[in-house]
């Protein structure tokens, strides 16, 4: 659903008249336009959702130590995977580890570690530390998952599930207001954490063997 259809969508669970645009300077509006970003970023954070995994193909320069995630700026990424095009998956290990084993060798040969060691500049895309470094470009395949931005403009579309997103932001609406058609706000709160387990069970259902417990 786009951010409009959102929005509209919790202004007529308040009983509110719909919005032609986001950020009309309608009180209500605003705040529930907020309310959405607020919603979405919580259903967000509480599952690594399908929709949201992304596969990066970067090169790695010839003789370069780093190499920059593309469209990470301000974006909260995570990384499961990092393998060589071709060739080997990469190992993840600390800084501390990355900076020891380059102090200690410094020959080139493909890359066979990494780690994430803050932000390129002046891109701002999350920034991969590799060893060891390579005479050759490499090209590597990551693997992961990103965050989608901020809703800002009506026709912005999240591919995250509409449900819980529409029913917490109307909780924390119908917070600020009070009881809204006989339901108290603890009510909505309920209805959307429940419609928000079955969206994650409904989610995880399509990786079953990646939420397998296995005794060891």
């Amino acid at each position: 659903m786009n951010y409009l259809d959102l929005v509209n969508s919790v202004l007529t669970l308040l009983r509110e008249d719909i919005a032609r645009d986001v950020g009309s300077g309608d009180a209500v509006e605003e705040l529930v336009a907020m309310f959405i970003n607020d919603a979405k970023r919580t259903v967000e954070d509480t599952h690594a959702w399908n929709a949201l995994r992304t596969e990066w193909s970067e090169t790695i320069p010839a003789n370069a130590p780093s190499f920059a995630l593309s469209d990470t700026k301000g974006v909260a990424a995570t990384i499961q995977e990092v393998r060589v095009q071709g060739g080997a998956l990469l190992q993840e290990v600390t800084n501390a580890t990355l900076r020891q084993r380059k102090a200690n060798s410094n020959g080139l040969a493909p890359a066979s570690l990494y780690a994430v060691n803050g932000v390129a500049r002046p891109s701002g895309n999350i920034s991969v530390s590799v060893h060891p470094t390579s005479s050759t470009a490499q090209v590597v395949d990551v693997y992961g998952f990103s965050k989608e931005p901020d809703l800002v403009l009506a026709s912005d579309e999240t591919l995250l599930p509409s449900r819980p997103i529409i029913y917490l932001a109307y909780a924390l609406a119908s917070r600020e207001r009070g009881e809204v058609g006989g339901q108290t706000s603890a009510e909505i709160f309920g209805m959307a954490g429940q419609y928000l387990k079955d969206a994650v069970a409904h989610d995880a259902a399509l990786n079953q063997l990646e939420y397998n417990w296995y005794t060891v």
